[in-house]
C-alpha cells in the first residue's frame, strides 16, 4: 500500500475526534465467525465496531487484514443507511484500495448533506494531495479553518504546499505557527517528514523522539526507519522493528522492506528479512499488484538492484500517486537506468 494512504489514515485519526475514534484493538463477539484467512467476520458488525476496525487499520499488522470485509459491509450499510459517518468510513476504506474516484464521490456526498464534516474535508485533502491535485487539496484544508484547531488546519495546508512549493518555507511556517506549543502526533509526523525531505535527518528524528512505535501508525514507523537508515543506524532499525509483532507474517510490505534494507546494509550472513521480503515480492508480482508499487520499486532500488523492474514499478506507482516522494522514486529509478547505459 502506498505510504501516503497510511499517512492520511493516521493524520485523520490523530487530528480529529469528530466521531470519538478509538484506538483500542477490536475483540470480536463470542459468536462472530472468523474464517481461517482471518479476514472475515460476521456481516452483523455494528457501525461502532467498524469504526474501531477502520481506526485500527493504521497500525502494524492491521492495514489489510480486514479490508475486504470492511469494504463489503460498508457498501451494504451505505446503500441502506447512507449517514455521514457511514459514508466517511466507506470513503476511507475505498481510499486505501486507491479507488480514489469512488472515495471522492462518496466524501463529496457526505459534504452535500453536512458541509462542515471535518473528517471528510481532511480525507479529500489527502486524496487530492496523493493525486497531485494540490489546489483542490488545499481548498479542503482551508475549509477546515474554524472547524478544527488552528494547528490542525495549518498542518494540512502546509503539508499540501510542501509537496509542490518550498519544503523549507512550509516547514519554517509550521514551526512558527506551533510556537513551542504541544502538538499532536500527526503534526510532529508532518514536521519530521518535511525535515527528512530537507535531508535534515537529526531534526527529523527529534520530532519523533517521544513516539512509542508500538502504538504508532505504519507510515510513521516507516518514516522513523528511513530516518535511522539515512543516519546510518541500520542496527537500530533491526532491533526495533523486528519485535513489533509476534506474527511476522502480518508485517506490512513497507516495514519488511525497511528491515531488509537495514539487514543488507549490515551485510549480515543471515538474510532472514531479505529472504522474507523476496517471497513477498514474488507474490506481489505474480498478482501484478499495483497496490504495492512503491514498495516494489524501492525493493529493486535498495535491496535487489534491477534497473528494469525498478523503473517499471516506479512508473506504475507514479500513475497512482504524485507526491514528492513518488517523484523522487521515479527520478532515482531513471537515474539508476542512465548510470548503467
Amino acid at each position: 500500500m502506498h505510504l501516503s494512504i497510511f499517512k492520511s489514515v493516521a493524520f485523520i485519526t490523530l487530528c480529529l475526534t469528530t466521531f470519538a475514534l478509538s484506538a483500542a484493538p477490536f475483540t470480536p463477539k463470542d459468536d462472530a465467525v472468523i474464517a481461517n484467512s482471518n479476514s472475515t467476520l460476521s456481516a452483523s458488525l455494528s457501525v461502532d465496531e467498524i469504526n474501531t476496525l477502520v481506526t485500527n487499520s493504521q497500525y502494524a499488522g492491521q492495514t489489510e487484514r480486514l479490508q475486504g470485509l470492511l469494504k463489503t459491509r460498508l457498501a451494504q450499510l451505505y446503500k441502506h443507511t447512507p449517514s455521514s459517518q457511514i459514508g466517511y468510513l466507506y470513503a476511507r476504506v475505498l481510499q486505501k484500495e486507491h479507488l480514489f474516484d469512488e472515495a471522492i464521490d462518496i466524501a463529496n456526498n457526505v459534504l452535500i448533506g453536512e458541509p462542515k464534516h471535518s473528517n471528510s474535508h481532511l480525507l479529500l485533502a489527502n486524496i487530492f494531495m496523493t493525486q497531485g491535485k494540490f489546489a483542490q487539496a488545499k481548498k479542503h484544508c482551508v475549509a477546515l479553518i474554524g472547524k478544527v484547531s488552528t494547528i490542525t488546519a495549518s498542518t494540512c495546508v502546509l503539508d499540501v504546499q510542501s509537496q509542490h512549493e518550498s519544503v523549507l518555507d512550509s516547514y519554517q511556517a509550521l514551526v512558527k505557527i506551533i510556537n513551542n506549543n504541544q502538538t499532536s502526533l500527526a503534526t510532529n509526523h508532518v514536521l519530521s517528514e518535511m525535515s527528512y525531505r530537507l535531508n535534515n535527518y537529526k531534526q527529523a528524528l527529534s520530532h519523533l523522539q517521544s513516539v512509542d512505535l508500538v502504538q504508532a501508525p505504519v507510515s510513521l514507523i516507516v518514516l522513523w526507519a528511513d530516518i535511522q537508515i539515512a543516519l546510518n543506524q541500520p542496527q537500530q532499525v533491526l532491533n526495533t522493528l523486528s519485535v513489533l509483532l509476534p506474527d511476522k507474517s502480518n508485517l506490512e510490505d513497507a516495514i519488511l522492506l525497511r528491515l531488509s534494507i537495514a539487514e543488507k546494509k549490515l551485510n549480515k550472513r543471515d538474510k532472514k528479512w531479505q529472504n522474507t521480503m523476496a517471497q513477498r515480492v514474488t507474490l506481489r508480482e505474480l498478482r501484478k499488484d499495483s497496490f504495492h508499487a512503491s514498495d516494489l520499486a524501492k525493493y529493486y532500488l535498495d535491496v535487489q538492484p534491477n534497473r528494469e523492474k525498478a523503473l517499471y514499478w516506479a512508473h506504475i506507482n507514479w500513475q497512482q500517486a504524485k507526491m514528492s516522494t513518488d517523484e523522487q522514486l521515479l527520478i532515482q529509478a531513471k537515474a539508476m537506468q542512465r548510470d548503467t547505459l
